[in-house]
């Protein structure tokens, strides 16, 4: 990859699946697609100020820069929405990671998007590569089946990544192998090192099936996704894999991963974060109406001792503060019985209801 070995283009993560002797030329842009790869030029600086690069670190952005990028959807409550189409040759950054579309809907907190010209097309043998021709191939047969923790939250920003770091730092700790996998979202090599560094091997995302963002992914596609960063988890011969859904339990992918679920991985243990105590209680009541009992709340509510009491006061879950939720579940010897309502005690102590 000529281009990015010099270092005349910056990478970014959406680039952490090239294979270093992928052999790319450029040709100017031809009607792009998502998942398409991409060069973009910075022409003006705004709300992404900097890209995140296939190591997980970030790197300023000046007018004039090229970086590789892909066109896709984003959604997040707290910034903005965005669209994969784009009219012309300009394009907003929508993600540090390398994400790049129409910026639809921002936050009033929000700064104009940065601003891109799309000045490139990767092309490979002659032909234009997508990140889904560069997906895993499915894995071979499976070891074992790991117990499943997943990580949901309120909504954007309420302490998923931080739990689920907790999660797999105490299970870690304590001698068990784990895995990881973030399975809706935004492409972030911020929550990918995170797994990582708390101890998780092997860390996937939905990258790893192709996708730099999974917002406005069809039912069968999500499904596609889980499936496969499933198995991989499985053929990995580990205890635990630590699972987090993205955005909040009103996004539309996750109300519909939410409720398949338990069907692809069997029995699983579901923590909730939030950032308010009436937000938990609804998660929990919502989660209820789908089938779901809780093991803990976690996340920004527990800050407060007096909003973590509200959140048992009416819930009847506990609050476990996120740097204790790794020593609870080391010590949860016994096995899971799940968390569909007909499934009783889970192996935090806490009754599904």
């Amino acid at each position: 990859m000529s281009d990015l070995r010099t270092g005349s283009v910056k990478s970014s993560w959406i680039t952490r699946r090239f294979p270093s002797d992928l052999a790319i030329t450029w040709e100017r842009p031809r009607a792009p697609r998502p998942g398409d790869v991409l060069m973009a030029e910075v022409l003006r600086i705004g709300l992404h100020g900097r890209i995140e690069t296939v190591t997980g670190a970030r790197q300023k952005l000046y007018p004039g820069d090229r970086f590789v990028c892909t066109l896709a959807n984003r959604y997040a409550t707290s910034l903005l929405e965005a669209s994969a189409e784009i009219a012309g040759d300009h394009a907003d950054i929508v993600s540090a990671s390398g994400l790049c579309g129409t910026v639809t809907e921002r936050s009033r907190k929000a700064a104009n998007p940065s601003q891109v010209r799309l000045v490139g097309q990767a092309l490979v043998d002659g032909e234009p590569p997508s990140l889904r021709s560069l997906r895993l191939a499915a894995p071979g047969a499976s070891q074992r089946e790991p117990r499943w923790v997943v990580v949901v939250g309120s909504a954007m920003d309420s302490g998923k990544t931080t739990a689920c770091a907790s999660i797999i730092r105490g299970l870690a700790a304590s001698g068990r192998r784990v895995g990881a996998a973030k399975l809706t979202g935004t492409a972030s090599g911020r929550d990918f090192g995170a797994y990582r560094d708390a101890g998780a091997t092997p860390v996937f995302d939905f990258l790893d099936a192709g996708w730099a963002s999974t917002a406005g992914c069809a039912p069968a596609e999500v499904r596609e996704i889980v499936d496969l960063l499933a198995n991989h988890l499985r053929a990995a011969s580990i205890d635990w894999a630590v699972l987090e859904i993205a955005d909040g339990l009103l996004q539309r992918e996750t109300n519909d991963l939410l409720g398949w679920l338990p069907t692809l991985l069997g029995p699983v243990q579901v923590v909730v974060t939030a950032r308010e105590s009436m937000a938990a209680v609804a998660a929990v009541e919502r989660l209820a109406s789908l089938g779901y009992g809780v093991s803990a709340v976690s996340g920004l509510v527990t800050n407060s001792p007096l909003a973590s009491r509200e959140v048992e006061l009416a819930s009847a879950v506990t609050c476990v503060p996120t740097n204790e939720l790794g020593r609870l579940f080391a010590q949860a010897d016994v096995e899971p019985l799940g968390t569909r309502a007909d499934l009783g005690t889970d192996a935090l102590g806490a009754t599904a209801t």
